[in-house]
């Protein structure tokens, strides 16, 4: 089901780019997705840090309200901002934490899958990408405890190991969840451990 509430522009059959903070994300791919955003091929949702490098983001999503309060809201984002905890901020919408594992379809609600990537993968299907499809960039799901991204370590109580073998469990039973709803997911990640997605050129799916 479509989020009606989310005031970003329509999307047609322009496919929803998700940027995550893997060490693989380049500045080459930062400006073709830039350059596709400006030419109206895309929309893009950008995770946590990533926001900033992607100022032309349709959507900047951090989950954690430590992460918003640390950059002071980001009070200059031109898009919309979306969280999955309570931040305080009144410019921030809150999405409704409704578990771990799966895909929630009502209104509103997101699953987490334990990190931000899965949550802007569901976020996405929830508000229009389906015809165009998900592009992932950054998604490596990598580096022995996902502490390191092309920016270094997350500030203060942010820099801390994860499973990625659970969280790449909780990421193909989401993309399982997509394609039984016919929303295709395209992986464009120049190193990534999510190996039951072929491998795309981030640079062809822009064209």
């Amino acid at each position: 089901m479509i989020e009606k509430c989310i005031p970003i522009p329509p999307f047609g059959d322009r496919p929803v780019i998700c940027v995550a903070s893997g060490p693989s994300l380049t500045l080459k791919q930062v400006w073709q997705i830039g350059r596709a955003r400006s030419l109206d091929r895309c929309r893009v949702i950008a995770i946590n840090d990533n926001m900033f490098p992607c100022w032309f983001a349709d959507i900047g999503y951090a989950c954690d309200k430590v992460w918003w309060n640390s950059k002071n809201g980001v009070p200059g984002f031109p898009g919309l901002k979306v969280s999955l905890e309570i931040t305080g901020y009144h410019d921030i919408r809150t999405m409704k934490n409704t578990g771990i594992e799966g895909y929630d379809d009502t209104p509103g609600c997101l699953r987490s899958g334990s990190n931000g990537g899965y949550q802007s993968v569901h976020l996405a299907a929830k508000i229009g990408a389906s015809s165009g499809g998900i592009i992932l960039a950054g998604f490596d799901f990598s580096d022995n405890g996902s502490r390191e991204h092309w920016f270094g370590l997350h500030e203060g109580s942010m820099d801390k190991h994860s499973n990625i073998t659970e969280r790449l469990r909780l990421f193909r039973i989401l993309t399982n969840e997509l394609a039984k709803r016919g929303v295709k997911v395209f992986n464009a990640t120049l190193q990534s451990n999510i190996n039951w997605l072929p491998p795309y050129d981030l640079g062809t799916l822009l064209i």
